[in-house]
């Protein structure tokens, strides 16, 4: 197997490439970053194709397909990149074969709770018939329109076997899908772009201080965590995730601070927001490697306080940046000092598992 963190600016888009057990290659995309991450307009003003645009093109030129596309929850810097690849390409649909996703329709049709249609997640697809005019749809109608959208909620201590894996759902619990119907607001760039960052601060005085308050996001605590093992190896997904509901999980599984889950990669939940990722549940994980995607354009993620979290009490840490320069700005000499512990790695290219 290996494993790709596209460079999906602020956001989150994550492929799986790996061999099923007739050997046959398969392609799992974990959400699709934000806009730019299909085609953006570069320092010159020409569009210039994004990660997953240049992925999606080479797994066509490779006739394989997306066998699965995982969708973990709403937020724009998760989907925003999927809504633009099917609006500007008509053949999307025939390139993804399956597609997991917990749209506010399914929520509702699983509570019997009416959804607020301020939640509803507008699609617009461009006509296929030559004209300007352009279709509005919602994602959800489009997806089972063409019949690629496996309809089933997804939550936590589910599990599903596909293709010679397994899928342990850890995150979201009942409730915060229910909460999900409620009004809730996405998380827009706008909302913080002042840069303010915690990266002024040594690791040791960060950890010295630490107390932990929980994401509030409705949307984020509606977001997909979960485990997949391949061939006897584990890798974490977290999403946006609340720490919480995961650490229910994995009690409920059997594991604890004695006796913790080992874990090839950690995606980190939220881009190594410090609201989502509590020592509590770091040492219910016994993992080298943990995963960071982000530039850190928007919301100053990742804090440092978390990767603190993540070095302290540990022999050896792997982090891993899909862009590696942004460690440049966390970490100063003196966090190197005192954590000898830890490395910075290039998560630029796939990772083999």
């Amino acid at each position: 197997m290996e494993l790709k963190l596209l460079q999906a600016t602020f956001g989150d888009a994550i492929h799986l490439r790996f061999k099923d057990r007739e050997r046959s290659f398969r392609n799992i995309l974990i959400d699709g970053g934000t806009q730019d991450t299909y085609i953006f307009k570069n320092s010159k003003g020409k569009m210039e194709y994004g990660a997953l645009k240049l992925l999606v093109e080479q797994i066509r030129e490779r006739d394989e397909y997306i066998d699965l596309l995982i969708l973990t929850h709403v937020d724009d810097d998760h989907i925003g990149g999927v809504l633009k690849w099917f609006q500007q390409d008509t053949e999307a649909k025939n390139l993804v074969k399956k597609v997991w996703f917990n749209s506010g329709k399914l929520i509702s049709e699983y509570f019997e709770k009416a959804e607020s249609t301020e939640n509803l997640l507008e699609f617009w697809n461009e006509d296929s018939l030559n004209t300007s005019i352009k279709q509005g749809a919602t994602f959800e109608a489009y997806i089972e329109e063409h019949a690629i959208w496996d309809r089933r909620l997804l939550k936590s201590n589910d599990e599903i076997r596909l293709f010679g894996l397994t899928f342990t759902m850890l995150s979201p619990p009942c409730d915060k899908l229910k909460a999900f119907l409620s009004k809730w607001e996405k998380e827009s760039p706008l909302l913080d772009t002042s840069g303010k960052t915690d990266y002024v601060k040594n690791l040791s005085d960060l950890i010295k201080n630490d107390t932990f308050k929980s994401d509030a996001s409705i949307s984020n605590g509606s977001s997909l965590a979960f485990m997949v093992t391949y061939e006897g190896k584990n890798l974490l997904f977290l999403g946006d995730a609340y720490a919480q509901p995961v650490i229910d999980s994995l009690k409920k599984m059997g594991y604890s601070s004695k006796k913790p889950l080992v874990v090839e990669y950690v995606k980190i939940s939220h881009h190594g927001s410090k609201g989502n990722t509590s020592s509590t549940l770091l040492n219910m994980i016994q993992s080298e490697n943990y995963l960071i995607s982000t530039d850190s354009s928007v919301h100053g993620l990742p804090d440092k306080l978390c990767l603190a979290r993540i070095i302290k009490n540990r022999k050896k840490v792997n982090l891993h940046f899909n862009y590696p320069a942004l460690a440049d700005e966390i970490f100063n000499e003196q966090d190197y000092i005192d954590f000898p512990n830890f490395t910075v790695c290039d998560a630029q290219n796939a990772i083999k598992i």
